[in-house]
């Protein structure tokens, strides 16, 4: 295998390059994006300083759904960059599972919106918990099939742990979705879980 990641001779293999190039892209100005829903209200001139604590309070719920999201992409890049790692190649089929997961990627910043502006709301909330539910199945579904008898894993890869750990952010976005549709108005918080579920996980090999 050639440092580009295609397979020698392989007439279905792609350089993984190209497609970690256009993920990183996506990723970095879907993360970059998310700040839009801290936007400074209009007409906010020549505030005290307890009005702009008082601002800032009222912007708790935003610099919340600002940090979870962050930190939820930033970990969607993260095990991208490590489950490719274990691909010897790539095929066309992988390009397009990767394709409509960043589809998702992109479409977090305005998820962020969506809750920031309407933090009291169920279906603000679940909209944000479905688009990372989406996001985490596809993920998901494009190691599968990376994996499934081995087709475009390295030998000896820990295909079992990796597909446990794969399926923490689904597991957890329908645990939140659930909590949401109860009534629960902090069901985003269900996302705390994810850090203390990998810990206990085995790394995946």
């Amino acid at each position: 295998m050639d440092q580009s990641g295609a397979a020698p001779g392989g007439q279905n293999a792609f350089p993984k390059n190209r497609m970690e190039a256009l993920t990183d892209g996506i990723f970095a100005f879907a993360m970059t994006l998310l700040v839009i829903s801290l936007d400074i209200p209009a007409g906010a001139h020549d505030l005290s300083n307890a009005a702009i604590l008082a601002m800032l309070a009222d912007y708790l719920p935003d610099f919340y759904h600002y940090f979870l999201a962050f930190f939820i992409l930033a970990s969607f890049w993260i095990a991208h960059h490590a489950q490719v790692d274990r691909l010897r190649h790539i095929d066309r089929r992988v390009l397009w599972i990767n394709i409509a997961t960043l589809m998702f990627v992109a479409l977090v910043p305005f998820s962020v919106s969506l809750i920031g502006d309407y933090p009291d709301e169920t279906f603000a909330a679940v909209f944000f918990e479905l688009n990372l539910l989406l996001i985490g199945l596809i993920f998901a579904a494009q190691w599968w099939y990376a994996a499934h008898n081995s087709r475009l894993v390295h030998p000896g890869t820990d295909v079992r742990r990796a597909n446990r750990r794969v399926m923490v952010v689904p597991a957890v976005s329908v645990i939140a979705i659930l909590l949401a549709l109860a009534g629960w108005t902090w069901s985003t918080a269900t996302y705390a879980l994810i850090p203390l579920v990998m810990l206990f996980l085995p790394p995946s090999r």
